[in-house]
């Protein structure tokens, strides 16, 4: 019991713990006791030198403000580190107003700009200096210029005084001598009114005079040409030659030979107009014509194979015919003039190019021409004595076109058919048509071209040929009459298409 009694208990292991809880907690009261005071001596510091940072603070802001004033330049951000360039800062603002105003002399730092600066301002003072003393020695130099001047014009004014003088008196004398003039003047002057009015009666008498004499000249020259289409429309009367006769005829290769070779300058291509060989004449009109010609070959001198490229049906060509044309003569150059438009084929297109090669091959030479736009080759050309024809084409009226372009160019060809059909009285030269012409030189169209909306004659020749012998199939012109069925009233009118293509050929019908 005594040793048990010995032994520590529970009361002793609590006592035990107490002390060292109490031991551990004064250890750690006197550890936060001592570092609050390190901490708050730290804060005091801190303090101290946070009021000595706001103070420094407050005069740098102050330093800087007042650098600012003495800039100039008031913004609020000095440098922009992040963005150089920003224009919103002391330094980009202060380095803009450098080069602006420094330019050529502006460098990296004030200080510098500023003694560039004084050195610039130092020359320019002391090159305004020089240039002032050259100023004064050139004012000096004025200032002797002007007092000599002013001597001249001193003198000069004295002389100008009496030049004055004398020439007052020289006036008085002058105007005694120029109311005599004036007087002799007016009495010239009432003679050459006199004169004038003389003048301008004549003048009104003859220009009165040459009226009447145009009017009856124009009346005259009216009356000449009716007359004249008269006798050529009532007598026809014949002013040509034939050029040849033909020779011998191959109805059945519409070939004929003709009495003219290369002696006498023919040229194959050359067309020809055929006449009966009891013909009165040739040239008188198309109705006598029986047929036209084109040489093929030239086998002799006198000697030439031709083809027929139109014939009469009912009055063949036969030995004996005469053929003629107008613009070839052996061994000569013919000349015609034409004017108006040119369609040989009736297709409505001007075939004005095919009809200069058709007279090129014929040797025949165009002296005056007045194409489609009313210009005339050449300028100040003249119907002579020389020019065989005046051959007139198509030449519409004003009402008939539209357009000004178009209404200017009709205007300028009438104005030139005026003055050729005077220089072609004037010369004795014929007036023709464009298709007498042709029916005239056995031309014939080579193909005529149907257009589509166009009211043309599309007559053929009654009857057919064989080819082997020539001989007529019978009269088939028709009598112009209409059925019955087809009569006025019963008459359908021809469908037109409507530019739908079938639906075999990719349409939609």
């Amino acid at each position: 019991m005594a040793a048990a009694a010995n032994k520590p208990g529970a009361i002793h292991y609590s006592l035990i713990l107490f002390v060292m809880l109490s031991v551990i907690l004064g250890i750690t009261t006197y550890m936060f006791y001592s570092e609050s005071n390190n901490k708050n001596a730290e804060m005091a510091k801190l303090n101290d030198d946070n009021q000595k940072a706001n103070k420094l603070y407050k005069t740098m802001e102050d330093q800087i403000q007042s650098l600012k004033n003495k800039i100039g330049i008031k913004f609020d951000q000095v440098e922009d580190l992040n963005n150089p360039q920003n224009q919103a800062t002391v330094v980009k603002g202060l380095e803009t107003e450098l080069q602006t105003n420094g330019k050529d002399v502006a460098a990296a730092t004030v200080f510098e700009s500023l003694r560039k600066l004084r050195e610039a301002l130092d020359a320019a003072s002391a090159d305004r200096d020089s240039k002032a003393a050259k100023v004064a020695s050139l004012e000096k130099e004025v200032l002797a210029l002007r007092n000599q001047y002013q001597s001249q014009v001193d003198n000069y004014s004295q002389q100008t005084k009496d030049a004055e003088r004398d020439k007052l008196a020289v006036i008085g004398d002058r105007d005694e001598k120029v109311n005599a003039k004036i007087q002799e003047i007016a009495s010239i002057k009432a003679k050459l009114n006199a004169a004038v009015d003389e003048r301008d009666q004549e003048r009104e008498s003859r220009e009165k005079e040459r009226k009447d004499l145009n009017s009856k000249i124009a009346g005259l020259e009216i009356r000449i040409d009716i007359l004249k289409d008269k006798i050529d429309n009532l007598e026809k009367l014949s002013f040509e030659a034939a050029d040849g006769v033909i020779r011998r005829v191959e109805h059945n290769t519409n070939t004929v030979w003709i009495n003219l070779g290369d002696a006498d300058f023919l040229k194959p291509r050359m067309t020809f107009s055929v006449y009966a060989k009891e013909n009165l004449g040739v040239g008188r009109g198309a109705e006598d014509i029986k047929g036209k010609i084109e040489v093929t070959r030239i086998l002799e001198p006198h000697m030439a194979e031709a083809r027929v490229i139109e014939e009469d049906l009912y009055r063949p060509m036969v030995s004996g015919d005469l053929i003629y044309t107008p613009i070839w003569s052996p061994g000569l150059i013919e000349k015609i003039s034409v004017i108006g438009a040119i369609d040989l084929d009736g297709d409505g297109r001007s075939d004005r190019e095919q009809f200069h090669q058709m007279m090129a091959v014929a040797g025949c030479v165009i002296d005056n021409e007045v194409d489609d736009n009313g210009d005339r080759t050449p300028e100040t050309g003249k119907i002579t004595v020389q020019t065989r024809f005046l051959v007139k084409g198509d030449v519409p009226e004003l009402p008939d076109v539209t357009g000004e372009e178009a209404k200017a160019k009709v205007k300028k060809i009438q104005n030139h058919l005026t003055d050729m059909q005077k220089e072609a009285r004037s010369n004795g030269v014929r007036v023709i048509k464009m298709n007498d012409f042709l029916a005239y030189i056995g031309y014939h169209t080579k193909r005529r071209t149907f257009l589509p909306g166009q009211n043309r004659p599309w007559n053929l020749k009654a009857g057919s040929a064989s080819e082997s012998t020539r001989e007529s199939a019978g009269d088939r012109s028709s009598n112009g009459n209409v059925s019955g069925a087809y009569s006025k009233g019963r008459q359908t009118p021809q469908n037109q298409s409507d530019g739908q293509n079938s639906k075999v050929f990719g349409g939609n019908k």
